[in-house]
């Protein structure tokens, strides 16, 4: 297993410097197909609309089998992480269409169209997202989250993503 940062030599203090785009250039570099471009895809517009602003590179990671094959690993670290007067957490890690916060539909439409994601294939993932985040609460409740926190946190969500 190889982070992105290891890969590439991205050090992951350095939260501003390193994008969304680069991930998936990195996917490209490696050869791997259109599924795995939409799938990281799906993982970034995740963090967007869930807060998970811990989104740096040594968080995206690729596994390589013992012929050589190189995939992406299954998603890992993935968690509410936002606060707003946080040095860290304040803003994404990773930048998306040169952005780390204030992102609206469009910018997440035309991060699709630089990574060569078809838009149909990227209004459905945002519209899938943005609906199994909505059920924040069903998942909270079964998880056993305390009240305070899922109301705290949910006013947080970046719901209006779906919307243009």
């Amino acid at each position: 297993m190889q982070s992105l940062g290891a890969m590439q030599h991205f050090d992951f203090n350095d939260p501003a410097s390193y994008s969304y785009e680069q991930a998936n250039m990195t996917i490209r570099d490696l050869g791997l197909g259109m599924d795995v471009v939409e799938q990281q895809y799906k993982r970034a517009v995740f963090n967007v609309v869930a807060r998970n602003q811990d989104d740096h590179v040594k968080n995206i990671s690729f596994l390589m089998d013992r012929s050589g094959a190189w995939r992406l690993s299954p998603a890992y670290d993935v968690a509410y992480s936002y606060n707003p007067s946080g040095s860290w957490t304040r803003d994404h890690q990773m930048s998306m269409g040169g952005k780390r916060n204030d992102f609206a539909h469009d910018d997440l439409m035309r991060f699709a169209s630089n990574v060569g994601l078809k838009s149909n294939k990227a209004k459905q993932a945002i519209e899938n997202i943005v609906g199994a985040v909505a059920r924040w609460q069903e998942f909270a409740e079964q998880a056993g989250v305390e009240h305070s926190d899922v109301s705290r946190i949910e006013k947080t969500f970046r719901m209006n993503l779906l919307l243009k």
